[in-house]
């Protein structure tokens, strides 16, 4: 009975669940490879089911494994809510929480909300995950993280979300660029050009290809980079074009290094986003952070624009 009571089969789950790879998930625990491979084992005879097959592309969850999985992310969200359910009773706001952003706001203006919420609550330590905006959405739903901040995409029922800022998507040229000054761009205008597209995941991808639309076929290359500065040296550098976030390239524009194209119908508005899971209640820490992000009005003390 008491080996039921040991989460540390469940721990092992989880990551061998995220890696897919026996070898990895060994190395992060610094433990043997057939150590994981025990606790798997007991994993599958406590429940009688395999959770795992294995396949030329590594583990891959079976149906029941993923029945698990989401059981053991709830159970460890339940466990490492514990501390925060006690400051909560004690009426007080510490330790650690961890938000979730996707690259733009992620590096350009939650870490400022970070510093005031931080200044709002010295004994709570923030601390922030950055990836795209499908991961962020793929962290809520497992349970790693309690809060998100995303950009525009197709979201979950169970999802909550709260409005809290703007930016504004642009088609961007070198500074020195003839294409900016374009009132109409057409396809005759980018047929020699290379246009720099972010990861598929990312909502500043996924505005993009809605943006351009039919003038993407036009183009002479597209090329995919993660790294948002990445494109902005190539752009800068005249190597081509790309769709980036005017948080993004405020510094690059007041510099004359990058210039949003003059044809309005390659800008829009993006929204951004407060999310957490509707079933999951927050307390401590995550309840005075999201109370702290939160906006009920448009244009209100916390609406952030670039």
């Amino acid at each position: 009975m008491a080996e039921e009571f040991n989460l540390y089969p469940l721990h092992v789950f989880r990551l061998l669940a995220r890696s897919g790879n026996v070898t990895r998930t060994a190395q992060e625990l610094f433990v043997s490879q057939p150590a994981v491979s025990a606790h798997l084992k007991l994993l599958e005879q406590r429940y009688g089911e395999p959770l795992f097959e294995r396949t030329a592309r590594g583990m891959i969850l079976t149906t029941m494994g993923l029945v698990v999985l989401e059981q053991a992310n709830k159970l460890f969200a339940l466990y490492e809510e514990i501390p925060h359910r006690l400051n909560e009773a004690r009426g007080i706001v510490q330790g650690e929480i961890t938000l979730a952003a996707s690259s733009t706001p992620g590096a350009y203006c939650v870490p400022e909300l970070l510093k005031r919420f931080q200044a709002q609550y010295p004994a709570a330590r923030p601390t922030l995950m950055v990836g795209a905006s499908g991961e962020v959405l793929e962290w809520l739903r497992e349970y790693r993280v309690p809060l998100g901040v995303v950009g525009e995409l197709a979201m979950d029922e169970g999802l909550h979300r709260l409005e809290i800022g703007a930016d504004e998507l642009r088609l961007v040229t070198a500074g020195d660029d003839a294409l900016f000054r374009a009132r109409e761009i057409k396809a005759k205008h980018v047929q020699d050009r290379i246009l720099f597209l972010r990861e598929r995941g990312s909502s500043t991808r996924a505005n993009a290809e809605t943006l351009l639309a039919d003038l993407i076929p036009s183009f002479r290359r597209v090329v995919e980079l993660r790294n948002t500065d990445a494109i902005k040296q190539a752009v800068a550098s005249g190597l081509g074009v790309a769709v980036l976030s005017s948080w993004a390239t405020r510094l690059e524009e007041s510099a004359g290094l990058l210039r949003p194209v003059r044809d309005t119908r390659f800008k829009h508005q993006r929204r951004f986003y407060l999310v957490r899971r509707q079933d999951r209640r927050l307390s401590g820490s995550a309840a005075a952070l999201w109370e702290s992000l939160k906006t009920r009005q448009t244009g209100g003390r916390n609406y952030i624009r670039p």
